[in-house]
């Protein structure tokens, strides 16, 4: 949750008694220490009046408010008892150091001490609904030179566990410590406004701590596009421009895959941080180059993964993570049909790198993301039989083997008259199966008419059901219900690196690991299905 140069976690009442405050010092305090004494309790009131900080986490506010001393630190506080329930935490103020860019709420299973009362110059951080009343769950504020950090929540393991729980125990620790609180936004090139610009747009746009400032792009028609949409951002058509913008801090590059690392490379030396667009490159020579580049300019560099926030995707991780269906060890993906593809740069392999970097970019790294034990071996297939108007192939098929014996394929068909499910996933216990639904959007014309459109499976969410076994061999089956996509996560997360240190949520070398495998399906499907031995 964080590390123990951070802060002085208090794991026995004694550890009290010889607190001297230095700047930066931080103490973090749960009620599970137990009772303390009249002299732990005054020093580590006069640890936080002479600048130290203080985060009081679970029952610690159950269990110490009513001290003299103590409870004054917390500023009198009163609450009540709830039995071990449901509790949905809510963000109170979004533009609090700890709370600016978190998820706006998250759900827990705990017994709770609400908190009814809290002092008048408290800052009021996170809130819960408890039958039809307002409590606060989190809040924090200033005691004498230090600052304290209050929540009520974190009193079971798998609240602790939680990542929006530690992402706030983890701020608190740099807040109470006396870190610098504001923030210049960051302001954003994007280079190249395709498809994904608007994407990007409107994340940059509500995300706070990043501006956007500036499209470039060759042609002139996209540049309007781009204006229109997004007033007041800056245009231009020549990379040297952005390059050497003093103004620019942060470049994503939307160009196609051909020409990611040329330009990423030519930002980070501008030093610019960069977010690619997937695939991160085509080589994995390509790849080092550039990890290796952002280490020696100390950039960030990453790659927008955008579909690890796909509703199945994340239904999917959540399930194996509570080994509903035992260990993993084969899986499948597909996505296809039978149709003719698109005449954009997506299906002239010279420039996108072909199929396997196409979708296999998001179906691959959800494979390496479920299954994150080293590839052993890669196999690559590929068919060229029906569309000869294109240069990727009609069909293509990757096989992975996994140093603990799992499994995977990954298939992308246009040539598919017969679809295969999107999921199918074999575990120990049982398995999880995703199929394609087969949507319809119906719409009239002015005249009345009824029209009836059919959606592509990649537009509609897959159905998803879960089978699990029982000791009388009967098999239960379950429909999954998917989570709500969180907003912005990407560019969210990319703000809290930049500004806070946060972690990447797609650092480079997992995007790394994507285009090893990838380059290898590629050579081995070149070789006729040669198995191709790595380990990544």
């Amino acid at each position: 949750m964080f590390a123990e140069k951070d802060a002085l976690v208090i794991t026995a009442p004694h550890l009290l008694e010889h607190l001297t405050p230095t700047p930066g010092q931080v103490v973090v305090l749960n009620g599970d220490v137990g009772p303390i004494n009249s002299h732990q309790e005054e020093a580590l009131c006069t640890f936080v009046e002479r600048g130290g900080g203080l985060v009081c986490t679970g029952d610690a506010a159950e269990a110490y408010h009513e001290y003299d001393l103590l409870g004054e630190v917390l500023g009198n506080i009163h609450g009540t008892c709830t039995p071990r329930s449901e509790i949905i935490a809510r963000v109170a103020n979004a533009n609090h150091y700890i709370t600016r860019r978190v998820d706006p709420s998250f759900a827990v299973l705990e017994a709770v001490y609400l908190l009814g009362r809290v002092p008048s110059d408290a800052e009021i951080l996170w809130r819960t609904s408890w039958r039809y009343t307002l409590y606060t769950l989190a809040y924090t504020r200033s005691h004498g030179q230090g600052r304290v950090f209050c929540t009520t929540l974190g009193s079971q393991p798998e609240t602790r566990a939680h990542p929006v729980f530690q992402q706030m125990i983890a701020r608190a620790i740099h807040y109470v410590s006396g870190v610098e609180t504001q923030e210049c936004p960051a302001r954003v090139a994007m280079i190249g406004y395709g498809i994904i610009g608007f994407e990007h747009g409107s994340a940059i746009s509500n995300v706070p701590g990043l501006e956007y400032a500036l499209v470039c792009d060759r042609n002139e028609e996209r540049l309007a596009v781009a204006e229109q949409a997004f007033p007041g951002v800056r245009t231009c058509s020549d990379l040297e421009q952005v390059a050497e913008d003093p103004a620019i801090d942060l470049v994503i590059v939307s160009t196609p895959p051909n020409t990611h690392a040329s330009i990423s490379m030519q930002m980070l030396r501008a030093g610019k941080h960069v977010v690619s667009e997937k695939p991160f490159c085509l080589t994995t020579a390509e790849a080092d180059e550039m990890i290796e580049l952002a280490r020696e300019r100390q950039r960030a560099l990453t790659v927008y993964q955008c579909r690890r926030w796909d509703p199945d995707f994340l239904a999917i991780q959540q399930v194996l993570k509570r080994e509903v269906i035992g260990a993993v060890f084969h899986m499948e993906t597909f996505i296809g049909g039978y149709a003719h593809p698109c005449d954009y740069w997506h299906s002239h392999e010279p420039i996108s790198g072909g199929v396997f970097y196409d979708w296999g970019s998001h179906y691959l790294d959800w494979i390496l993301q479920l299954i994150p034990d080293p590839v052993v071996s890669v196999r690559g297939i590929e068919h060229k039989r029906v569309w000869h108007d294109v240069t990727n192939a009609d069909q293509s098929s990757v096989y992975l083997r996994f140093a603990g014996g799992q499994e995977a394929e990954f298939m992308h068909s246009d040539i598919a008259a017969a679809m295969k499910p999107k999921w199918y996933i074999l575990g120990e216990r049982g398995a999880i199966v995703g199929h394609w639904r087969q949507e319809i959007v119906k719409t009239r014309r002015w005249s009345g008419d009824l029209i009836e459109q059919r959606l592509a499976p990649s537009e509609a969410l897959p159905d998803l059901r879960v089978f699990t076994r029982d000791l009388s061999d009967a098999i239960h089956e379950q429909q999954l219900m998917l989570p709500t996509v969180p907003l912005y996560a990407f560019h969210r997360n990319l703000a809290n690196h930049l500004h806070s240190g946060e972690p990447l949520a797609v650092p480079p070398e997992e995007s790394r690991r994507n285009i090893v495998v990838m380059e290898a399906a590629k050579r081995s499907a070149e070789r006729s299905g040669e198995t191709i031995v790595l380990e990544c």
